[in-house]
């Protein structure tokens, strides 16, 4: 029954995949909305012996470490689809105080050769008021798995003026997310990138004080190692929840954009890496970038990752991908003789 879902679920990714991508991702999502795969059996995988459940600070326990990263489901428009799915917490956005269209079509493109992704969106969304509207409407519990916020800033809003656009999705959403993502770290919305400094970091703890704890803080691949690491140790300072790297590459060729899939593997572990060096393992990491596969998401947790989170994967491997990849994982962690997913956190530097 399992391999109903998963074939089937390619198959449709695969014929998805024959329209233009924005069009694709849309059809897709309408159909998620409408129930598409309720009447598939839901997936289910071995865990070889491996205990696959993590805990994340400011997110709870979880059932293994797989989650949706932020763009997928920007409004919020079926976070039970994407549970179905099997992924453990799910991440929606990024979401803007104001309603905002993005950039000019076309502005996302596939590279299958690459297995890779190059969007330029640029934060188009529904706006605070009505994602919040649709989360109460879902009636999300702790029946479900936990759910995040992540946030940006609208693209007419200066960066003198950031604070206030990220102070209004903290307060609107506070009791309705399990915890909050600080998106500095898009390419395509015009001076995102330069809030990323120590002195940003510092103001924005101010403004979070109440949900300190609740706070992770997205950043770019694109730093030098001295900028990347100024960061860590100023977002260690103000005591947020933790980081997730990362978010996508700046490229410009053949598209310009923020390039996910394969490409942003290496890039992604290796500011991982970067991270443990200043930390040695007291700030949590959630692992974002390239994921394709279990032996993919292992060595983001072996390079300190508590959990790890797909976009890309769902557009290659369609709605299967994860319990593939759960599996894959488990597999993975088996062969390299760890029994948990715990064990195998950080242990890229013991080895």
């Amino acid at each position: 029954m399992a391999d109903a879902f998963d074939l089937l679920g390619r198959f449709s990714a695969s014929c998805l995949r024959m329209l233009p991508p924005e069009t694709a991702h849309d059809i897709g999502m309408k159909a998620l909305e409408l129930g598409a795969l309720n009447w598939l059996p839901e997936p289910q995988f071995h865990n070889h012996g491996v205990q696959l459940m993590t805990e994340l600070p400011g997110v709870g326990r979880l059932a293994h470490p797989i989650g949706l990263a932020a763009g997928f489901d920007k409004n919020a428009r079926c976070p039970t689809a994407f549970q179905r799915m099997g992924f453990s917490f799910i991440e929606v956005g990024t979401v803007t105080p104001k309603p905002q269209d993005g950039n000019p079509k076309p502005r996302l493109f596939r590279d299958s050769g690459q297995r890779s992704i190059t969007n330029r969106m640029g934060f188009n969304g529904e706006g605070i008021i009505s994602v919040v509207n649709r989360v109460k409407g879902h009636n999300w519990s702790g029946f479900h798995p936990p759910m995040g916020v992540n946030l940006g800033k609208n693209k007419l809003t200066p960066n003198e003026d950031a604070l206030k656009d990220f102070e209004q999705g903290l307060r609107a959403f506070e009791q309705l997310a399990s915890y909050f993502v600080i998106n500095i770290s898009s390419p395509n919305t015009p001076g995102l990138r330069e809030l990323a400094n120590p002195e940003f970091i510092e103001s924005l703890g101010a403004i979070c004080t109440d949900c300190l704890k609740r706070v992770w803080i997205k950043l770019d691949p694109d730093m030098s190692k001295k900028e990347f690491q100024s960061m860590i140790r100023a977002i260690m300072k103000v005591g947020f929840a933790g980081v997730i790297l990362s978010n996508t590459h700046r490229v410009v060729y053949p598209q310009v954009g923020g390039q996910s899939g394969h490409p942003l593997l290496s890039l992604s572990n290796a500011v991982l890496e970067w991270a443990w060096d200043v930390h040695q393992g007291l700030l949590p990491m959630i692992g974002c970038g390239g994921i394709l596969s279990g032996v993919d998401a292992y060595h983001k947790i072996a390079r300190g990752a508590s959990a790890v989170q797909l976009y890309t994967a769902l557009v290659y491997r369609g709605p299967g991908a994860v319990a593939k990849i759960m599996e894959e994982l488990a597999i993975e962690l088996k062969l390299r003789g760890f029994g948990s997913v715990g064990e195998a956190v950080g242990s890229w530097y013991k080895e």
